[in-house]
């Protein structure tokens, strides 16, 4: 009879016990509303523990107060990336690369100062059924050469150019080609320039 009688009572006071844990729980507010944690450490044991300061809780005077918070400090920013791209898409072209041996201009951009990674292409044929030679070259707008390619075939020939630029003003880039001989012809030309945060 007296067992009935306790195991009511005992869960009523486990019932009770756990509201007021939760309750305790409900009402910390570690972190507080600014979402830092505040604790003090012990200046010759170590020992770290955290404090609620919303219900007046401090550091001992053998202690020394720490808080952070819970989103961690902002770094130092990374190094800009590429942002920005410059196209010149000259697909379905033709140009007659005359007179021979004569720069021929076939596409440019302007660019804005700062580092570029330029690449660019042009295809080439000659109506002579000879070896003929190209070549291509990116430059500015006072024709300062970059880079250029070269090649050498009887008939069509893809001639690739590539650099890394930098403009300290803003210029121009210019993709130009050149053959050896009369009849010949660049076509499907591109040009492309990748703004770039760092050249290393």
């Amino acid at each position: 009879m007296k067992g009935k009688l306790i195991r009511p009572a005992v869960i009523g006071l486990v019932i009770v016990g756990a509201l007021v844990v939760v309750g305790g729980i409900a009402y910390a507010t570690i972190p507080d509303g600014s979402a830092t944690i505040h604790a003090c450490y012990q200046k010759n044991q170590g020992a770290l523990r955290v404090i609620d300061t919303d219900k007046a809780q401090t550091c001992s005077s053998s202690e020394t107060p720490l808080s952070w918070n819970q989103t961690g400090q902002q770094g130092p920013p990374g190094p800009t990336g590429p942002s920005d791209i410059w196209s010149v898409d000259g697909y379905g072209s033709n140009a007659s690369l005359a007179p021979a041996q004569t720069w021929v201009t076939l596409a440019t951009t302007s660019l804005p100062a700062g580092s570029y990674s330029v690449q660019a292409e042009a295809e080439a044929k000659t109506i002579l059924a000879i070896s003929t030679a190209y070549a291509c070259d990116l430059v500015n707008s006072s024709n300062n050469e970059y880079q250029s390619s070269s090649a050498t075939n009887s008939d069509w020939v893809t001639i690739p150019v590539q650099a890394v630029v930098t403009l300290t003003t803003p210029d121009t880039i210019s993709l130009r080609c050149i053959a050896d001989v009369l009849g010949s012809a660049a076509y499907n030309w591109k040009l492309a320039a990748i703004k770039v945060g760092t050249v290393h």
